[in-house]
């Protein structure tokens, strides 16, 4: 596996930074733009009407685009440096935490850094964004998180045969990725490449219980326990299916 640093497409960025700006979008997602950039007004672009909001905060965006050119450039410059000793030691962890060579496959995997602070990935293209002024150690974090998604996706489509149009919210495979990476990242050497934040899957996962028990207990508990990775892929989207009601019904009231 390689990964190559490089700049996001500022149209490219844009597009899903007003689509996280939309009228139907949850708050905890739209808010953090204006978090990052206090030269956004929150409380003016959320009186405005849909259409009005994306002009105005496409306006600002390019104003903050000229003046962060330089500082994004920089960015990828620290976040390379700081990828080199990690990228050494990449696919002997993935291999050991999948259970298969991971340096046959997944070698053009970019890291787009820009002004996006949600930071989305596509798991078809294995690219994923980062934003410019995360801490370098948090930055390649996040790398190691979409990662293991993508060798998770990538193992998956070849065991089940299925669709990727599957493999993002809202359906049920999406899900379970966003709770497995936490479990693999967790126990296995890919957890060692670098210091571990407090959370590695979305916060209202870790106190979660589904069936009476702690989610996460259950998950470790199928990985330290599986066969092979194929093993833990079956039954874990087993568990998740069997529980889909309860799983939805606690996500949907975390995400309110």
């Amino acid at each position: 596996m390689q990964l190559t640093w490089k700049q996001k497409d500022f149209e490219e960025d844009l597009d899903f930074i007003l689509f996280l700006q939309q009228d139907d979008k949850p708050v905890w997602w739209s808010k953090r733009l204006f978090e990052v950039f206090p030269s956004l007004n929150y409380e003016y672009a959320r009186k405005l009407p849909e259409s009005e909001r994306l002009k105005y905060i496409r306006k600002e965006m390019e104003k903050l685009s000229v003046l962060h050119s330089d500082d994004i450039q920089n960015s990828i410059k620290i976040f390379q440096t700081n990828w080199a000793p990690v990228a050494k030691k990449l696919n002997q962890a993935f291999s050991s935490a999948f259970g298969c060579d991971c340096t046959k496959f997944l070698n053009d995997i970019v890291g787009f850094v820009g002004l996006d602070p949600v930071c989305p990935r596509n798991v078809q293209d294995y690219t994923f964004d980062v934003f410019y002024k995360f801490e370098p150690e948090y930055a390649i974090f996040v790398a190691l998180h979409e990662i293991t998604h993508f060798v998770w996706f990538y193992i998956w489509h070849e065991y089940f045969k299925d669709s990727p149009d599957e493999y993002d919210t809202p359906h049920l495979k999406w899900v379970l990725s966003e709770i497995v990476v936490e479990t693999i990242i967790r126990n296995s050497e890919i957890g060692d490449l670098v210091k571990q934040p407090k959370y590695i899957a979305y916060s209202y996962f870790y106190d979660m219980e589904i069936n009476g028990k702690i989610l996460f207990d259950t998950m470790k508990k199928l990985y330290l326990e599986r066969k092979d990775i194929y093993d833990f892929m079956e039954k874990s989207y087993n568990f998740v299916q069997q529980n889909e009601p309860e799983l939805r019904k606690k996500i949907a009231e975390a995400e309110k």
